[in-house]
């Protein structure tokens, strides 16, 4: 993509990076930088991680650091995260410390010890859906209400309706890393379609030609053994109202934390649980409702911001290979779309 402003000034090149990667360095022909390299320094000056919460995250690296140095966790030809590094901005006891450099460093050193982020992909054929009761409640329109009178005979029928066809033969894959956004009007089937492939079946059945496998394995044996590795995040945050947040994110993190020692670096499962959901909360600026119930409609607790937050950081550490995220960003703030 190449970017003219005028006759008078240079050209300016952007060169997209893959999403995980960044943006690369271009030097132009006058010797300055791309613009794609000053935006990336931008949006990493700008990172929206208030004080407190990156105070609480430069706490955690240190102890994590330092617990690392104890067990000689630091192998040759990685850089030192440790306190006293050589680079300033991987110590964390620095005043340059840079969170942005130190992650990607001790994500390597996870991978080299053997912990490293897994992949899932799905494929679909002939993929045909039909829903009964919930399922079926469609978002209502002015022609629904104008209808309505004419459609008296629906509301007042008894017994068990026939489902609804929703999905019609659809064939997809998505490969692993990939991102898929599904895009439709009001009760096309966009929901539908992710919960059928995160296996959220609750009111809806599946076609018996319809065919659906996660990198080989059939729909089937991954919900009864590995349910986890599939996650759906609806639209409406549904919580236990009366858990304090800290709580809420304590057990999510139970729930997908290792029970192999060695992938905890000389931490208890607890500690791990309790270090996982603190830097999380403090990735999503929750670090201060740590005590705070969540709350709902009826109950006084977080903000409705701070709630949907709460919602993508048990998906965060859910650390599912699959998430589907279902309008999770309506009437968010740009604080919210961030993560």
């Amino acid at each position: 993509m190449t970017e003219r402003r005028s006759s008078d000034s240079p050209t300016v090149d952007v060169e997209f990076a893959p999403i995980r990667s960044g943006a690369r360095t271009r030097t132009l022909s006058d010797g300055s930088l791309s613009m794609a390299t000053r935006l990336h320094s931008a949006q990493r000056d700008t990172m929206m991680i208030e004080e407190g919460d990156r105070q609480e995250l430069q706490r955690i690296a240190t102890s994590i650091s330092q617990r690392r140095q104890s067990l000689a966790a630091v192998s040759s030809g990685i850089p030192d995260l440790t306190p006293d590094a050589q680079d300033p901005a991987l110590d964390p006891m620095s005043k340059d410390f840079d969170l942005a450099q130190w992650l990607p460093h001790f994500m390597q050193q996870l991978q080299d010890e053997g912990v490293s982020l897994k992949t899932a992909g799905v494929a679909y054929k002939d993929l045909s859906v039909s829903g009964t009761g919930a399922a079926l409640q469609l978002q209502q329109t002015l022609g629904d209400v104008i209808q309505a009178p004419m459609r008296i005979g629906e509301y007042l029928s008894f017994g068990k309706k026939e489902p609804k066809r929703i999905l019609n033969k659809f064939d997809g894959l998505l490969r692993g890393g990939e991102l898929l956004i599904v895009l439709g009007r009001p009760g096309s089937g966009c929901s539908t379609l992710l919960k059928t492939i995160t296996g959220e079946l609750e009111g809806l059945g599946i076609g018996e030609s319809s065919t659906i496998h996660y990198n080989g394995i059939s729909q089937e044996d991954m919900m009864k053994e590995f349910k986890g590795e599939t996650t759906y995040n609806q639209e409406v945050d549904k919580h236990f109202p009366h858990l304090t947040v800290g709580q809420t994110l304590e057990f999510a993190a139970s729930c997908r934390m290792p029970s192999n020692p060695a992938l905890l670096a000389g931490q208890s499962r607890e500690e791990s649980c309790a270090v996982a959901t603190k830097i999380v909360m403090a990735v999503c600026g929750l670090s201060h409702t740590y005590n705070t119930k969540v709350g709902n409609d009826f109950i006084r607790g977080v903000s409705g911001g701070e709630r949907k937050r709460v919602s993508i950081a048990e998906m965060i550490l859910a650390q599912s290979p699959m998430a589907a995220w279902d309008n999770r960003y309506v009437k968010s703030s740009k604080y919210q779309c961030l993560y």
